[in-house]
């Protein structure tokens, strides 16, 4: 591949702002789930304060997703709330009803509560918020697209109601092209008609490849998550075809995690040659290793502390990201750079709290891998593991107390401002 030179990145800095949005910014959260599947509880609902819930990292099915651990930007302060479509929604009309009817709830509730909480339809307003209030900021996006853009027109449509991003492909292979499969037996069971031999699984179809585009022209950026490998390479490139930046808000890095969910060192290079970025999944159940490579072992091997499946998977698994975009040569990253530069390197964060899975086991304790507690314990993660959205903060201390550096993660909300500028200023070009 031709080298692209640091002078690319910097002509890529679509608005340069006097001040920029360096906050703590979830990629994507599922305080609606009780819509698409009623079992879920309801997200965004307060409890009494002096008896709260006993939640456990182990929440699957469980709502964690409670308002009092997201007024005062506790460990966060702009939330990608995503509307979940239903993986076997019958049809157009019912698919747009169940996602509709999660926005309004989102909307209704920050209405209601005005003095901690405020839906941004724009980077503009955004901005505005961070710079005048302390409120929580909320923003719409849509994890499953099935079913929901068959034309411009409905593209439009979702742009109208404030929707920033839609994760055009979930669990299932659609009308769009193939979901990928992890390992094991839920996703298979999910994803049953699709095959299990990679030369011959679905990759982006024409209407996936238009839907792409009309988002584009809409002002929505499109999400690349839960693709399989041939439909997510088919979408990378479509969209460099077309100039159209992609983000990945919650897949793996292949050469730790060896499966479809995963993304391949060359997919990384395309994201961020082509000005997009990608977020990780922060559970550490989701960062665990799968058939790594074996440089990445005697890694892991070679660290004083490492417990699989708690804070420790996130940290490494962010690590070796990191590293691998700041040192690849055609990305042309220097850490002489100036911060607005940096913002392109940005790598950000998705929980998918009140998604389907559970969240980072504790370090220490019955569920930890070490069974003693230190009296040096401060953190309440190292105990509880990742219980709820209130204990971002603690994880983000912990990291910033071992060294971890914390700011491409903190750039990644100024990244996807300017991304979302820029769908909206070339909206109709693509």
């Amino acid at each position: 591949m031709k080298r692209i030179p640091i002078l690319f990145f910097i002509l890529f800095s679509i608005h340069i702002h006097a001040q920029t949005v360096n906050e703590y910014m979830d990629m994507q959260i599922h305080p609606t789930m009780h819509v698409p599947y009623p079992f879920f509880g309801k997200g965004l609902e307060f409890f009494d304060e002096k008896n709260p819930p006993d939640l456990s990292y182990m929440h699957q099915f469980n709502n964690v997703n409670y308002a009092n651990f997201f007024k005062n930007n506790r460990g966060l302060r702009i939330i990608c709330i995503g509307s979940l479509n239903n993986e076997y929604v019958p049809n157009a009309k019912k698919a747009k009803k169940i996602i509709l009817e999660q926005i309004e709830y989102i909307n209704k509730f920050a209405a209601e509560n005005s003095e901690f909480f405020v839906v941004a339809k724009s980077p503009k307003e955004i901005r505005e918020y961070v710079k005048t209030t302390k409120k929580t900021i909320i923003v719409h996006c849509i994890e499953g697209g099935k079913e929901l853009i068959k034309t411009q027109a409905d593209a439009d449509f979702w742009a109208a109601q404030g929707v920033s991003f839609i994760t055009l492909i979930h669990l299932v292979d659609c009308e769009y092209g193939g979901a990928a499969i992890l390992p094991g037996v839920p996703t298979r069971i999910i994803n049953s008609d699709a095959t299990c031999n990679k030369e011959k699984e679905i990759g982006l179809t024409e209407l996936g490849k238009n839907a792409i585009i009309w988002l584009a022209n809409a002002g929505i950026m499109t999400d690349i998550t839960h693709m399989n490998d041939r439909t997510r390479k088919d979408a990378l490139r479509v969209m460099e075809e077309h100039g159209i930046p992609p983000i990945s808000t919650h897949d793996g890095f292949k050469p730790w995690q060896h499966h479809s969910r995963a993304l391949d060192e060359e997919d990384i290079i395309k994201i961020y040659r082509n000005k997009g970025f990608i977020s990780l999944p922060i559970s550490g159940y989701s960062c665990m290793g799968h058939a790594p490579d074996s440089n990445l072992l005697l890694q892991v091997d070679s660290l004083k502390h490492y417990c699989a499946g708690s804070v420790d998977s996130y940290i490494f698994l962010y690590d070796i990201v990191k590293q691998f975009i700041e040192t690849h040569p055609e990305l042309g990253y220097n850490p002489e750079m100036t911060e607005v530069q940096k913002i392109n390197f940005a790598i950000g964060f998705q929980s998918d709290f009140n998604g389907w899975l559970n969240h980072s086991r504790p370090r220490y304790g019955e569920n930890g891998c070490y069974k003693n507690i230190p009296d040096s314990i401060t953190e309440p993660l190292e105990t509880q593991g990742l219980a709820h959205p209130g204990l971002l903060e603690s994880q983000w201390n912990i990291m910033e107390k071992e060294g971890v550096d914390l700011e491409p993660i903190k750039r990644a909300s100024e990244k996807f401002l300017q991304l979302w500028d820029y769908f909206l200023d070339h909206k109709g070009k693509f």
